[in-house]
């Protein structure tokens, strides 16, 4: 304590000395009236009055400054605000850039994704109309095909020697094949459908649209789910388009074995027969238009199913679906042809062309075969058509005549019952008769012929025709 005292006294002293030694005491003399009187100034007092002279002046200095150099302050704050503002609306342009690229994105990525939904959407309704139009051009033959295996359906008579050739039209898959060879057709498939490749649950991709409509578009997973349903909608364009190829192929070689079964009855040309197997007139033409399927003109395919950029789809499409009425008019041709066997059972005694009379051993013309059988066997209808002939006919015996109505008609002979008559519309695979022996015959069998424009054909190869279209089950 005593330390700290004594520290503070000096300090005193030093301060007073330094006062003393530069600022001595004044004095200031005032004379009034003839009198004098003064003022003294103590150090002290002279230190105050300095202090508050600095000040003073140091305020005016400072004000001065200010006054001076104010508006360049102000310049130079209104500078800086206004950069400031500036970066500020910069960077919310920016910004509002960014979000209005980013909202065009998204609108044009909903656009593609609606206009390819739809795009899809229209092919899957024509592939739709398409296999429909498919289904109602090869229903006739279909129908023939299930009442000719419905014939020989738990028949025992079926597994004869006589009629081993025939094979289901199933079984030939790996068949030859009609592009490589004239001498016989592929068997064709009974079934008729057309599954692409990927495609489960039947459908072409089997991708929900409305899922893919409903998928979210925000947040970080956007570009995962833009790309998810993207791969997705370019996964249903590829199993629409191989469904398209697919039943492309399948009707150019279903085209192939029909023309190649007309072509093996030699009877005439595919063309001829498909225009005799026509409607003769424009109220026949209007009853029997059993056809669907979109319109698709050639000349303005681009409008199918996403404009010019699948134009090459509706060419194909089109292309498919004249394939399709073409394979309709074959399957129309065939089905009005005598290619199927009018016994259960039988054996071959004596074909169509030149043989030895078996009465007489000379050389004649056979103008039909002959097929051995059970005496009273049922003689089923090959085709369906109007009984034009059913009573005696000479050497014939009993002989049924059926008029198919296409150019084509069929005779039944040597029978020992008729069970038709005449002007009689007959179904396909109808009992018309029994096998006899009546006329010219040497035994039961079935003389059998068939005509074609008034000229008599050799009905083995329509039989043989026939093995490519029908099947016993």
């Amino acid at each position: 304590m005593r330390g700290v005292h004594h520290n503070g006294s000096d300090f005193r002293e030093a301060v007073r000395r330094f006062l003393k030694h530069h600022y001595v005491e004044r004095q200031i003399y005032l004379r009034s009236h003839g009198q004098v009187q003064f003022i003294s100034l103590s150090p002290f007092t002279q230190a105050i009055f300095l202090g508050i002279g600095t000040l003073f002046f140091g305020w005016i200095a400072f004000s001065s400054v200010n006054v001076v150099f104010k508006e360049q302050i102000i310049a130079s704050k209104d500078q800086r605000y206004t950069k400031m503002q500036g970066a500020y609306e910069e960077r919310l342009a920016h910004l509002q850039s960014s979000f209005d690229e980013l909202n065009g994105q998204l609108v044009i990525s909903q656009e593609r994704f609606l206009a390819t939904a739809r795009n899809l959407e229209d092919k899957h309704r024509q592939l739709t109309s398409l296999m429909g139009q498919r289904k109602s051009a090869s229903n006739s033959l279909d129908q023939m095909r299930q009442q000719f295996a419905a014939t020989f359906r738990n028949t025992a008579e079926s597994d004869m020697a006589g009629n081993t050739i025939l094979m289901s039209v199933d079984q030939d898959a790996g068949g030859i094949n009609v592009a490589q060879t004239t001498a016989r057709p592929q068997r064709m498939a009974a079934d008729g459908s057309y599954i692409a490749d990927g495609a489960p649950n039947g459908g072409p991709g089997g991708i929900d649209i409305v899922g893919l409509a409903g998928a979210p578009a925000s947040g970080a997973s956007q570009n995962g789910t833009s790309s998810l349903v993207d791969t997705k909608l370019t996964n249903l364009d590829h199993a629409q388009q191989s469904l398209i190829n697919t039943i492309d192929e399948a009707t150019d070689r279903r085209i192939r074995e029909l023309t190649s079964i007309i072509d093996m009855t030699k009877v005439a040309d595919v063309d001829t027969l498909v225009r005799a197997s026509g409607p003769k007139d424009a109220k026949a033409k209007k009853a029997s238009a059993a056809e669907g399927g979109p319109f698709l003109g050639l000349s303005d395919g681009e409008a199918l199913a996403g404009a010019a950029n699948e134009s090459a789809f509706s060419k194909q499409l089109a292309r498919v679906s004249q394939n399709i009425n073409t394979m309709g008019e074959l399957e129309t041709t065939i089905a009005k042809m005598p290619l199927a066997e009018p016994l259960l059972s039988y054996s071959e005694t004596s074909g169509f062309g030149p043989r030895r009379d078996p009465f007489n051993g000379r050389m004649a013309f056979h103008a039909g075969e002959d097929m051995a059988t059970s005496y009273g066997a049922p003689v089923y209808a090959t085709t369906s058509g109007t009984v034009t002939y059913a009573d005696w006919r000479g050497a014939y015996g009993r002989l049924i005549e059926i008029d198919i109505g296409n150019g084509f008609k069929t005779r039944y002979g040597h029978l020992s019952a008729i069970n038709v008559k005449v002007g009689q519309k007959i179904a396909f695979r109808q009992v018309i008769g029994r096998v006899g022996s009546s006329g010219r015959s040497s035994g039961p069998h079935l003389h059998y012929e068939v005509w074609f424009d008034g000229i008599v054909r050799d009905p083995t190869k329509f039989i043989e025709a026939g093995h490519y279209v029908f099947s016993k089950r």
